[in-house]
């Protein structure tokens, strides 16, 4: 599957005056790296810390040969199986190869160093994923087409000669999907797992449960999926991941360097639970399927006798899914919940958790839970909240509501979309700061765009709401502060990029695309 594209929390809410935008001062600073004007050959998304470019070219011949040995090699094969695709050409793994990768560098973590020069191509990197990050970048020196799925004719396969060191300012990079608001199967999805892995985003944070729908099979309450799963916004049939099917899309993700990180959210958000299972429910009755947009009271029955047995059931086959330690317990907004009780029902979650080796992420309402260190916290909208997480030891998670929410309509006429966290086009997206104000970097783990799908029921709007604002979030991600006009004649460049792979992008009028 290589061959395709080489890898080829809120609902609505009303707005309370919170201002999401409290942050640092924003990324347009004029710091930028080492690149050059913004017309100048090489033409990157995510913006390299250093490029020097030689001035030269080199051709990317039917003679041309791919090598990597050892934990180098899985890369090497689909570097040339996107290559081979795209020329049309023969591109034999073999030694000593035009296009060398090589691990063993002594590049930082996710880092890498790529030289093309008049004699080949030289990748080397201290890890697998510095590697495969290092070849998207190579990727993107390319002809767009590089990216198309079927050998494309008359085109000048050639790179510029350059040298490039580059590593990520942060290590999470990521990008949430709901597929608890509307449903999308494993395929759907692995075209999103796709371009995340062409902008370097590593980590899909897939959020599974909600009032509307509940999205993963769990054995041992299997009415959870075949119940709480038959619903969604707007009263289509909504849909479940079978646990194979969630192993195969980590298995699938993981192939192109990115973690799944699996999200059921409790203690509210659980409507649809508690159609399935009416003894969570203090009622007893089987809660009314919800299908609507707006956040409700249904909280789980935390005094329940089988409450905390079905949450410790639940996290304990997810968690064994997981293909990290790290698994997002979700705690936003418990609608109805004292704060005593909420916080004595996180405390005891960490605890669960933590027993069998795992590490919670959350909202930013578990903030002033009184969690231990490790955790962490995702601001995304109440800043007080995420300062009590940052004293008692968290790390933080950006994404900031009025920037990385990517279900926030792009213009005020735009057809779909909400609007209670602002209008947020390419470049609001694209110019904030992660570090919030009073924290240094060290405290923030890195950034995460989040798409909400209240209203997105097709891979047409999700494409369409989620591109290109999730390479500006990328770019937050993964480079230093530059300028926006850099970034947005890079986009421009980037289009023809996009074209190629497919993605039905938003055409933000402000960017010049090619």
């Amino acid at each position: 599957m290589l061959l395709l594209i080489f890898a080829a929390c809120a609902t609505d809410t009303t707005d309370t005056g919170a201002d999401p935008h409290d942050t640092a001062d924003t990324a347009d600073s004029g710091d930028t790296a080492d690149t050059g004007d913004s017309g100048a050959a090489v033409s990157v998304i995510p913006q390299p810390l250093v490029v020097t470019e030689l001035g030269g070219t080199f051709s990317l011949d039917q003679a041309m040969t791919v090598w990597g040995e050892g934990d180098a090699a899985p890369v090497a094969e689909a570097l040339a199986a996107r290559l081979r695709a795209a020329t049309g050409y023969a591109v034999p793994v073999e030694a000593p190869g035009t296009i060398r990768l090589a691990l063993g560098g002594a590049e930082p973590a996710e880092g890498y160093t790529l030289e093309v020069n008049d004699a080949g191509v030289e990748l080397t990197a201290s890890d697998a994923d510095g590697l495969y990050f290092g070849a998207q970048t190579l990727l993107q020196l390319a002809p767009p087409a590089v990216y198309t799925s079927s050998p494309v004719s008359g085109v000048d396969w050639t790179l510029p000669t350059v040298q490039i060191e580059d590593a990520p300012r942060f290590a999470w990079r990521g990008l949430m999907l709901d597929v608890a608001r509307h449903f999308f199967t494993v395929a759907e999805v692995e075209r999103q797992i796709d371009w995340m892995a062409v902008h370097k985003l590593n980590r899909l944070h897939l959020h599974l449960s909600d009032d509307q729908g509940w999205r993963i099979e769990i054995k041992s309450w299997p009415d959870l999926a075949i119940v709480g799963g038959a619903s969604e916004v707007g009263g289509g049939p909504g849909g479940y991941y079978t646990q194979d099917e969630l192993r195969a899309l980590i298995a699938y993700a993981a192939e192109r360097h990115i973690t799944v990180v699996p999200e059921v959210d409790f203690p509210g958000h659980a409507n649809a639970a508690l159609s399935a299972y009416p003894e969570l429910n203090e009622s007893g009755v089987p809660a009314e399927e919800y299908t609507g947009v707006g956040v409700i009271s249904t909280p789980l029955w935390l005094d329940g006798p089988d409450t905390l047995q079905f949450v410790s059931d639940v996290w304990g086959e997810l968690a064994a899914l997981s293909p990290d330690t790290i698994v997002h317990i979700g705690g936003d907004e418990a609608v109805d919940i004292n704060a005593s009780d909420y916080a004595a029902f996180i405390q005891w979650l960490q605890a669960d958790l933590s027993a069998d080796g795992y590490t919670l992420i959350g909202w930013d309402e578990i903030g002033p839970a009184g969690l231990d260190a490790p955790f962490y916290a995702q601001y995304w909208y109440d800043l007080d909240n995420t300062r009590d997480a940052l004293a008692r030891g968290a790390q933080i998670l950006a994404s900031p509501s009025g920037h990385a929410y990517l279900d926030m309509k792009q213009s005020k006429d735009a057809a779909y979309g909400q609007t209670w966290a602002g209008i947020i086009d390419t470049r609001t997206a694209w110019d904030w700061e992660p570090v919030p104000n009073g924290m240094v970097e060290a405290d923030v783990i890195g950034v995460e765009g989040c798409l909400w799908t209240e209203y997105i029921d097709d891979t047409a709007k999700m494409d369409f709401m989620l591109w290109p604002r999730a390479a500006a979030i990328a770019e937050r991600g993964w480079s230093q502060p530059g300028t926006w006009e850099d970034f947005r004649a890079r986009l421009g460049h980037h289009g023809a990029r996009l074209d190629a792979l497919g993605v039905g992008y938003a055409a933000d009028p402000e960017v010049d695309w090619e």
